[in-house]
């Protein structure tokens, strides 16, 4: 697994970690867990777009990658039968 995805998963639980505790378990404590969630959220935000471009980079590599190899595929006529062509008439 991939580690943004790895850290997404980890923000989020710390997310409904501390919604649970500090909502449920302490009721006084609510303002933690509007000031973790103030952190949290930007923070899971830029991760998920870190993650799609991250990915979206790898897919257009992957994808030129193809095109050279197809390019090379591709093989050049050599030099000395250009040469012996020329030198037949």
């Amino acid at each position: 697994m991939d580690d943004g995805i790895k850290s997404i998963f980890l923000i989020i639980s710390v997310l409904f970690i501390s919604l649970f505790f500090f909502v449920y378990v302490f009721r006084e404590l609510i303002l933690v867990f509007f000031l973790i969630s103030l952190t949290l959220i930007p923070l899971l935000v830029y991760t998920c777009l870190l993650v799609i471009t991250n990915k979206w980079d790898t897919y257009t590599l992957i994808k030129d990658w193809d095109q050279v190899e197809k390019i090379k595929k591709i093989q050049t006529p050599r030099v000395d039968l250009t040469i012996k062509e020329q030198k037949k008439p």
